[in-house]
């Protein structure tokens, strides 16, 4: 039975006023939390009985909140007390988006992965070993009984997918000045992770023609200035996949010419000739990184038998092994959970999920997609994670950003040095019409992402509420549950 409208009065106006004020998290809690209790109940509540409930609970994750505190004295005296949680808080919510503030990223987290409450660190300088961030809080840390190897810093990995930071050729659609600064920005998403890798879509080569015909109807080179492989090392890319089908738009000396100005930069390539395994070592964990494609100039991701023998071969030398493939179909229409062979063009673009399948059997950590330009849902096979597309990152005035192609998202994950998955999950992002990102919080994403995480619900792990104990603090908010919106 859902409650009279006027239970919610209280609880409604403060959403409001948060909403209005830019506080997005607190906003959200507050509507899950009203929500919950409604269904939970499954009663006819006397006038606010919800909004005392949902705020009395909400001062319990967040004590310091003048403004709902101010709220709840401000109600009148309650008829009876306020009724006993009905489940423990930690199973409240479910996707909910976590905000820090302006030099932090949200994140859908799964598994408990802990929000960064101080600023990020300064922009890491190109060398390969990286120094922990500043803000690094260990996974578990409020628990005396999590293994030691909980205990310590995670090593945290941040993937985006398609990167194009507009073209030099055959027209001139490189970012001005003010753009390219945006652009270089995208640190503030990014750098909160000790590993960030991308797609890189194109080359950074200064000269020379495509190969490509590109007067023909869905035929596209894409060129950017060997200039910007340091614009690259702003937004803080440590590692760069190669293995995709713009990195050999103008041939061999433009693959090679962008491998260069990546290394002179600090950036990895991978996935290519002569840079075919990346290493990455965080606090004396190596991280390797090999990439595929359904391109038979590289090695081709339905060669089991040489991608097998990589796998072996980085798992000797690391303690990690992320997978990143560029696949499947391409638009629109590509959205939705793969599972067969696809084409695109009549080209064929691989099976994706058996691909992946197979390089978590092989021994790999996690994989992340890219290619479709669009998100795809993602799941946990074998408790590791499979990303089976990350959308399109920047695609400045390259890519197009219609209608689900303007959404993306950054997917992040979270391992012990020992291998242990700790948490995966996702920041939302939108991208405006010139292709640039931006995080994206409306209620449209929120649905869309919902969507997404619930096809494989019970492929995922348990997920928690993390409070941190010296402050009280929200550090992470997550449910085994869909919400629906308040009544």
């Amino acid at each position: 039975m859902h409650p009279d409208i006027n239970s919610s009065t209280t609880l409604r106006e403060v959403i409001h006023s948060k909403r209005k004020n830019g506080q997005t998290v607190e906003a959200l809690v507050l509507a899950r939390l009203g929500r919950r209790i409604v269904t939970q109940a499954g009663k006819q509540f006397g006038f606010d009985e919800v909004s005392r409930n949902a705020l009395v609970r909400y001062l319990e994750l967040m004590p310091d909140d003048p403004e709902v505190r101010q709220a709840l004295q401000k109600m009148p005296p309650q008829s009876r007390p306020v009724t006993p949680r009905i489940r423990p808080v930690r199973w409240l919510f479910w996707g909910l988006f976590i905000v820090s503030g302006i030099s932090t990223a949200a994140v859908i987290h799964l598994n408990g992965l802990p929000l960064p409450e101080v600023p990020m660190s300064s922009p890491v300088s190109p060398v390969v070993i990286k120094a922990p961030p500043a803000s690094r809080t260990p996974i578990a840390a409020a628990s005396t009984h999590a293994p030691a190897e909980e205990q310590l810093p995670p090593i945290v990995i941040r993937a985006v997918g398609d990167v194009v930071l507009g073209s030099n050729y055959p027209q001139h659609r490189l970012p001005d000045d003010g753009d390219k600064k945006r652009i270089a920005d995208l640190h503030h998403t990014l750098n909160d992770a000790d590993i960030v890798v991308g797609n890189l879509e194109g080359v950074l080569y200064d000269y020379g023609k495509s190969r490509k015909d590109v007067s023909r109807p869905g035929y596209f080179a894409f060129r950017m200035p060997e200039s910007y492989a340091a614009t690259l090392r702003e937004m803080g890319f440590d590692v760069l996949s190669m293995a995709n089908n713009h990195s050999m738009d103008f041939g061999v000396e433009g693959l090679e010419a962008t491998k260069r100005a990546l290394l002179g930069e600090g950036i990895q390539p991978v996935g290519v000739p002569g840079a075919e395994l990346a290493t990455v070592t965080v606090r004396n964990t190596t991280v390797a990184f090999l990439s595929y494609s359904y391109l038979s100039t590289f090695t081709h991701m339905d060669n089991e038998a040489q991608i097998k023998l990589d796998i072996e071969r980085a798992k000797s030398v690391a303690s990690l092994v992320m997978v990143t493939v560029h696949a499947g179909s391409e638009g629109e229409s590509a959205a939705g959970m793969p599972g067969r062979d696809e084409y695109f063009m009549n080209e064929y673009r691989g099976n994706i999920r058996r691909f992946a399948q197979f390089a978590i059997d092989a021994g790999a950590s996690a994989v992340f997609g890219h290619g479709p330009h669009v998100v795809r849902p993602y799941e946990i096979y074998k408790d590791k994670p499979i990303f089976f597309s990350l959308g399109n990152f920047v695609g400045y005035r390259s890519l197009s950003t219609k209608g689900k192609l303007a959404s993306s998202i950054v997917a992040e994950v979270r391992f012990s040095p020992q291998g242990k998955l700790l948490g995966a999950g996702v920041i939302p992002l939108k991208l405006d019409k010139s292709g640039i990102p931006t995080a994206d919080y409306s209620l449209a994403s929120l649905r869309t992402l919902d969507g997404l995480l619930d096809k494989q619900l019970e492929k995922r792990p348990v997920l928690e509420l993390n409070v941190r104990a010296a402050t009280g603090k929200l550090v992470g908010v997550q449910s085994v549950q869909p919400e629906a919106t308040l009544p």
